[in-house]
């Protein structure tokens, strides 16, 4: 459900940890060991156990790197050469972190940059195809249902909609879906990204869509963690019913 509530500032969380990580990863000495192991201390690990251990850290490091858009940026041999650096002993400098800091930085604006593009090309090919309709926001969007046209619609910010809806990117890959959440999810329209905003007013009760929101109009450069920024989102939303705001319900939120 939180993957379309309205963007918040996330893009410096996922910097800071992309930066703590490469941080830890350079140039954190590891903790000295005690003097003596205390009898309830655990054996410790072999050295197949240990090897294991490390490649799966290591795979962990490496997998948040690539989630984060640093794949084809980094340079391993220089890279490995810091963490052997770092668990030497050898401190982490000033320059080293506005090193790393810049590099993360340009990395994830190229990311955004290279996002946007692919969403731009997609919606000029898509504005093509039978059925698809591009509103004056650049959204997109196909009535796979046209429900009760007769029916209420949710026309305030504060109304409870409830609703079916599945979020995938534009490679197929799901990143929300209310099914797997086993029940739909109910929201109100003033608290959801722009996109679901400019659609929920124009569907009633029964009707099912699906919708193309370019980066604009979904999450753009402040994505939570698990969307990449400037994403293009696909949504087929379902309106399973709309229950009009009490008066007052506003002021009480």
């Amino acid at each position: 459900m939180e993957m379309m509530l309205a963007p918040r500032a996330a893009m410096a969380l996922v910097m800071l940890g992309l930066s703590a990580t490469l941080a830890t990863a350079a140039g954190t000495p590891a903790a000295p060991a005690p003097a003596a192991a205390s009898a309830a201390a655990a054996p410790p690990a072999t050295g197949q156990e240990n090897d294991a251990a490390s490649y799966s850290l290591g795979l962990s490091f490496a997998s948040q790197w690539r989630e984060g858009g640093l794949e084809g940026v980094l340079a391993e041999d220089a890279l490995i050469r810091g963490i052997r650096a770092g668990l030497g002993g050898t401190p982490l400098t000033a320059e080293d972190r506005e090193r790393a800091s810049k590099l993360l930085h340009d990395a994830y604006e190229a990311w955004a940059a290279h996002n946007k593009t692919a969403a731009t090309e997609f919606l000029a090919h898509n504005a093509k195809e039978p059925g698809v309709k591009t509103t004056a926001s650049g959204l997109q969007y196909v009535i796979l249902a046209k429900g009760d046209p007769a029916g209420p619609k949710a026309a305030g910010p504060n109304d409870h909609v409830s609703v079916q809806y599945r979020g995938k990117f534009l490679n197929g890959t799901e990143f929300d879906s209310s099914y797997s959440h086993g029940k739909p999810a109910v929201i109100k329209p003033g608290m959801v990204i722009a996109g679901w905003r400019e659609v929920l007013p124009l569907m009633s009760r029964g009707s099912k869509w699906r919708i193309f929101v370019p980066p604009d109009l979904g999450y753009g450069l402040t994505p939570p963690p698990s969307i990449p920024p400037n994403s293009l989102l696909i949504f087929e939303i379902e309106i399973v019913d709309i229950e009009a705001a009490t008066a007052g319900a506003g002021a009480a939120q």
